[in-house]
């Protein structure tokens, strides 16, 4: 019985599949129980983004296949994830001996071509590409792009200029960065001119876009003018991978691990893919972004750059082990991406519950590098978010005496230095900290609300706490957090009927946060709504994030309200 019902939901659940609107119907797979059971098992282990589960699944029953367009376009993406190129070519070499076409095998033999430098063959099949349900958000762009960057040629300058230039204005931020790396690939006159336009774009942050140019100017020989660049845009975007390790890279001469020459169009292409890439990311479709960066990886594979974008889809999945395969490959690549990697592991470890594991992994990764102050930033931050406050403290102070105030970083330093010292409770220190960072910049809002909301659980400054979140409440509409600061404020100077309102709203934007609740309990039992706070109260003592302090402090207030409470 077990068995027959297992087969029934198994045949229920891959109808479904066929017949919804992302996998086509397919008339010619062969459907015996094992091949659907094999195929079902290869769909769940590449959903999950084990690749390396689902291309054995999808071997198994290979040559089942037929016209079957979900099953290749899934075996072709599963062998391009996991890097197996020529096994991807060789198996839509074969798909296409049998008249079996898909969107992937046309992509994968198209720049098997262009790679070896048959952008004639390469141009045939792009222009064969059909749209496909799921790669239909980059479809139109990425068909042009592919045709165009197969048509240009050497010789031709302005006819290859013109076809970047024809691209549809709806992928605007596509076709200018296409259109500064067809100058750098023909090496025009306004190169330059053009990158600079690019990067200087205040719409869009085009930052990586100085690397090029600085990498541009070195392969010309020009190293004096790619160092000022390169200096120039590591002080304005100091958290830029790219750009510092490329800055150390001048610096120190190291080994280059970003290798790009503009006059290489399977360079050109990588990048291209990285651009898809990275848009799905943002987008949230990771199974996507994950096939487009390794094909980037396949065109152009001495870019460690392009590897970060699939680490950090990993993490972001919760594919830790994944994630941290490629961080600590990364890791050995130049000592910006060391530390970017190693301090991305800590994390990990950290989400894995090894909290110790992590501390002491990024400590003693610390100690092997020159940190510069973004980084002795960075390990401060990471300590005092595991309240490990004595020593972020005397990290961040570090920090204030190596740069002036009219650094970026000084007034962000000081807010974290301040909410550090709040912490121990060294409240005349904090209070000091926050208020400048508030002088240096004034428009803070969570500076204003952490400063406010201690004054207000000290019991002064209370007036002066009020306006300073009613400020804060306009600079930050619709902040949880702020509004029940703002509503806290108003119930410690007895204003029970407008604090309600405000920490009503507060519940409405952060129904499970404990402190939020009691607040509203406590003024509801104000505003003489004493059965409803008791509900609020018995509500905390059920949420799982309510501390042990506050479980005991709740418990006497149903007891006692707020009288002895």
């Amino acid at each position: 019985m077990k068995i027959h019902f297992f087969l029934v939901l198994l045949y229920t659940l891959i109808g479904v599949v066929f017949s919804s609107s992302s996998y086509s119907k397919n008339t010619d797979f062969n459907y015996n129980a094992k091949n659907l059971s094999g195929y079902f098992s290869a769909l769940i282990s590449f959903n999950d983004f084990d690749y390396l589960k689902s291309k054995e699944f999808f071997k198994k029953i290979k040559g089942s296949e037929k016209d079957s367009s979900d099953f290749t376009a899934k075996y072709i993406q599963s062998l391009v994830n996991l890097q197996k190129f020529n096994e991807a070519k060789k198996y839509s070499r074969n798909l296409e001996a049998k008249k079996i076409f898909n969107f992937e095998s046309k992509l994968i033999l198209g720049l098997s071509e262009f790679k070896r430098g048959k952008t004639s063959k390469a141009k045939i099949y792009f222009k064969q590409i059909e749209q496909s349900f799921e790669h239909r958000a980059v479809f139109n762009v990425l068909k042009t792009s592919l045709i165009n960057w197969s048509a240009i040629d050497k010789s031709d300058k302005e006819k290859g200029l013109s076809n970047i230039e024809n691209l549809s204005d709806r992928y605007n931020n596509f076709k200018v960065i296409q259109n500064a790396l067809a100058h750098c690939f023909y090496d025009t006159e306004n190169t330059e001119k053009i990158f600079k336009e690019l990067y200087g774009n205040k719409e869009n942050n085009f930052s990586r876009y100085y690397f090029f140019h600085a990498n541009y100017l070195l392969n010309k020989g020009k190293k004096t003018e790619s160092n000022k660049l390169i200096n120039y845009a590591s002080t304005k975007y100091p958290k830029n991978l790219l750009i510092n390790q490329f800055k150390k890279v001048l610096d120190k001469d190291k080994k280059n691990n970003n290798k790009f020459y503009c006059k290489n169009k399977n360079h050109i292409l990588a990048e291209i893919f990285y651009i898809v890439a990275n848009a799905l990311a943002t987008q949230g479709n990771y199974e996507l972004s994950n096939f487009y960066i390794n094909l980037s990886l396949y065109l152009n594979p001495n870019f460690t750059s392009y590897e970060s974008l699939l680490a950090e889809n990993f993490f972001i999945l919760g594919k830790y082990d994944k994630s941290m395969k490629i961080y600590k490959k990364l890791s050995n690549t130049g000592s910006v991406y060391q530390w970017h990697s190693n301090r991305k592991i800590a994390f990990i470890l950290d989400a894995q519950d090894k909290k110790k594991e992590a501390i002491n992994f990024l400590k003693k990764t610390y100690k092997t590098i020159d940190p510069d102050v973004y980084q002795i930033y960075d390990f401060a931050n990471f300590l005092r978010n595991r309240e490990e406050f004595e020593t972020a403290i005397d990290l961040y102070s570090k920090i204030l005496l190596k740069i002036n105030t009219e650094h970026n970083l000084y007034y962000q330093v000081l807010d974290r230095r301040g909410t550090a010292y709040e912490r121990i409770n060294k409240l005349n220190l904090a209070e000091k900290d926050l208020l400048m960072s508030l002088k240096i910049s004034p428009k803070q809002p969570y500076v204003m609300n952490y400063l406010a909301y201690t004054w207000i659980e000290q019991g002064k400054n209370l007036n002066k706490a009020l306006g300073m979140l009613e400020e804060a409440n306009e600079l930050k509409k619709n902040d949880g957090y702020i509004t029940d600061s703002l509503g806290w404020a108003l119930y410690k100077l007895n204003r029970y009927s407008e604090a309600k309102e405000y920490l009503r709203e507060a519940i409405i934007l952060m129904p499970s946060d404990p402190i939020v609740n009691d607040h509203f309990a406590d003024c509801l039992w104000k505003n003489n709504q004493k059965i409803q706070a008791r509900y609020y109260w018995n509500y905390v003592l059920k949420l799982k994030n309510t501390d042990s302090d506050l479980k005991k402090i709740i418990e006497n207030k149903l007891i006692f309200g707020l009288e002895k409470s």
